[in-house]
């Protein structure tokens, strides 16, 4: 009988130790993934505002272009 007791003692303690690993295994995965979640919108910011960047950039320098196309033509706007 007291065989018996242990072996189902035990066996409660196996399943048990097992409920608590996956436990911890979700719980490392959600960790996990809101730690990726968070770079990636880090990432998402960081990306967008250097579009932004870029974009604001080109236009000065078409801006520019178009400047010096005027003065080396020695035309303004208004003549074309």
């Amino acid at each position: 009988m007291e065989a018996l007791l242990l072996a189902v003692t035990l066996s409660a303690l196996v399943a048990l130790g097992m409920v608590v690993m996956e436990w911890f295994k979700e719980r490392r995965i959600a960790r996990i993934t809101a730690e990726l979640n968070r770079a990636e919108a880090e990432l998402r910011m960081a990306i967008l505002q250097a579009a932004n960047e870029l974009g604001a950039d080109a236009h000065e320098a078409r801006k520019a272009l178009i400047r010096v196309s005027y003065l080396a033509s020695g035309h303004t706007p208004d003549e074309i």
